[in-house]
């Protein structure tokens, strides 16, 4: 990583560009780990967008660098952070610990 500059954003409509990306490094670290992390299909990220229920990190370079989304269920009445994903060239860096912040203070907001 070339020190870029990291912003820790809630995500727009616009970013549903990233979709893809995100579902296949998802996927990808799933596989490397051997851990049972659950597929998302690029509509369910997309519907979490669009409901402002997910936090992004983009570069300076418009190149993004992590996500994670809020799942809830019972109505509201339980709230998780789920999906946290950073890309491998940012990871070891706060990225995660940065979009957790982030999140959890959207999901306090929120809910």
């Amino acid at each position: 990583m070339d020190n870029q500059n990291i912003v820790i954003r809630v995500a727009t409509p616009e970013d549903v560009k990233y979709t893809t990306a995100i579902i296949n490094e998802i996927e990808e670290s799933a596989k490397a780990r051997g851990t049972g992390i659950a597929k998302r299909s690029p509509e369910y990220i997309e519907q979490k967008i669009d409901e402002g229920k997910a936090v992004i990190a983009i570069t300076d370079q418009n190149e993004w660098a992590g996500f994670c989304y809020i799942e809830t269920w019972g109505h509201g009445e339980y709230v998780a952070n789920s999906g946290l994903i950073v890309a491998p060239a940012f990871r070891k860096s706060g990225v995660a610990k940065s979009i957790k912040q982030k999140i959890f203070n959207l999901s306090k907001q929120k809910y």
